[in-house]
Order: structure tokens, then sequence, then C-alpha cells
């Protein structure tokens, strides 16, 4: 499938696609069960506060992406586990398929949950990104030659380095997944 270009899927917050993400990848799970997978696994792309990642859930499955089984516990109390539905897999699908401008923590996100979409839709995201981080890296560029690097632009020229510095390596780091991402046999 091609990425969807400029078309907001509203329906979905970062927190609820990321939830459905893992429950397609992981199966049925716990918030608990959840809450652990996010701090061994996403946490470095994405870590919501424990109280939204509880919170979701329930509202997942009022809206009919998840259901809930309950299993009774004897001395604990009863275990919610949570399933992704079609309706959920069809909301996260297309939040995977839109490439947003400019949304480089959802970018990181999608990536990790990669292996839920196709190379094509993964492509056209890792070129959003590069075209995100060529327009910040010119901008960086054009205010280079306007510091005076002295007083407050003496300090000034340090940050702008480090912007110019990162700019620099995601570019080289996006070129090497885009290859990675070409090259992966389907």
């Amino acid at each position: 499938m091609a990425p969807a270009r400029g078309v907001a899927v509203a329906q979905l917050t970062t927190t609820e696609a990321a939830v459905l993400a893992l429950l397609a990848i992981e199966g049925e799970r716990s918030g608990y069960d959840l809450s652990k997978l996010v701090a061994k696994a996403i946490a470095h792309v994405w870590s919501p506060a424990r109280s939204g990642l509880y919170a979701v859930l329930p509202r997942l499955e009022r809206a009919g992406l998840a259901r809930r089984r309950v299993v009774a516990q004897r001395t604990r109390p009863d275990k919610q586990l949570y399933a992704i539905t079609q309706k959920g897999r069809r909301a996260l699908d297309a939040w995977l398929e839109t490439v947003e401008q400019g949304a480089r923590e959802t970018f990181f996100l999608k990536l990790f949950v990669g292996g839920l979409t196709t190379s094509d839709v993964l492509l056209g995201h890792i070129e959003q990104f590069r075209s995100d981080t060529l327009d910040r890296l010119a901008a960086y560029r054009e205010i280079e030659p306007t510091n005076t690097n002295t007083g407050h632009d003496w300090y000034h020229r340090h940050l702008l380095a480090l912007g110019i510095a990162r700019a620099e390596a995601d570019l080289r780091w996006a070129d090497g997944v885009a290859a990675a991402v070409a090259a992966k046999p389907s």
C-alpha cells in the first residue's frame, strides 16, 4: 500500500496507536504487561506516563479498537487482558500509512513497529524524515553566517554546531535505514 500523504488520522493519538501496535505484535496483554514491554523494548522511542497507558486501554475498548477479557485470580484483583480487534488493526494500519510532515517522534515510533507495515510505507516515512531534516539543516546553515561568534553568539555557536552535526548524522542514518529497508526481503 502506498503511504497516505497529508491525511491526518485524528481518531488515534500516538499513545493509542502505540498500544495498538504493541497488542498487534505481542498479542493479548494486561496494562501491567504493556508497561513492562514499554520499559524494556520501546521506551527509548516512546514512553507514556504509566497512568496514560492504563487510561488508554478502556478508551480503546469503548471505541471497539480493542477487546477486554477478565481473568479471575484467587489472591489478587481480576486481571484485565486486552487484544486488538479487526477495527483496531484497520485504524492502526491507517495511522501507520499516514506520512506526517515534521512528526519526528511519531516517525521513530512507526519505524520501531515497522514490521506491521510494508517497506514502501516505511520508505515514504524515511523520505519525509529526510525532507524535514534537510529543511532543519538549511535553517541552521542560514543562521551560521549571521553568527558573530562574539558575546552571546559565542555560546549560540556551540549549539548551532550541535544542531548541524545532529542533522548531518540524521541524514546519514536515514540513508542507511532506507537502504536496509529497500534491500530487506519481503
